[in-house]
């Protein structure tokens, strides 16, 4: 009985051993394939107070759009996609305030996939003109992983950055709050 229980045992064990060892070569194959990714040309935070970088928009009909509708004034880009949850609620709290800073422009820019519908179905979706990061190039620039994300552009400068949707009471009146101080 004795040399029974040795060999569950024995099996136990190097199952065990088996299991921590593909563990820590999976989780080391995923952190090295994320440090291999490409960087952005700058960090996030370093792009503030820089110009925005050159995109390359389409609409939602795949035409060119001209980059000066995004660099001129006042201007809110949104990156937001079509089946992001948070992107959907992210934008019915900006619906409110189309009208409340009518100097302020809002425009989402959907930047990922390769889906031809994906700004058609971004527009039926969001209260705001929106375009199509058509390189990604935009978007890798930029730094950007996650959405959505919110800059502030004056004449195409970047001046502020929200990462993430304001999904508190707290988080919405601090970007009111803002909005409302723009001179």
């Amino acid at each position: 009985m004795s040399k029974r229980w040795l060999t569950i045992a024995g099996v136990v064990l190097f199952l065990i051993v088996v299991f921590c060892l593909g563990f820590a070569f999976f989780y080391h194959r995923i952190q090295r394939t994320q440090t291999a990714q490409a960087k952005p040309a700058e960090s996030s935070k370093s792009l503030i107070d820089k110009p925005l970088p050159h995109a390359e928009l389409v609409d939602v009909y795949g035409a060119k759009v001209d980059e000066q509708v995004i660099r001129t004034g006042k201007v809110v880009v949104v990156f937001v996609t079509p089946d992001c949850d948070a992107c959907k609620s992210e934008s019915k709290f900006l619906g409110t305030l189309l009208e409340r800073r009518k100097d302020v422009a809002f425009y989402g820019i959907v930047p990922f996939g390769t889906h031809p519908n994906s700004p058609n179905e971004a527009q039926k979706i969001f209260p705001f003109r929106v375009f199509y990061d058509e390189s990604n190039a935009f978007v890798a620039t930029m730094g950007l992983n996650r959405i959505p994300v919110k800059v502030f552009l004056e004449d195409g400068v970047i001046k502020k950055g929200w990462i993430g949707a304001a999904l508190t009471d707290q988080a919405r009146q601090s970007f009111i709050t803002w909005l409302d101080s723009l001179p």
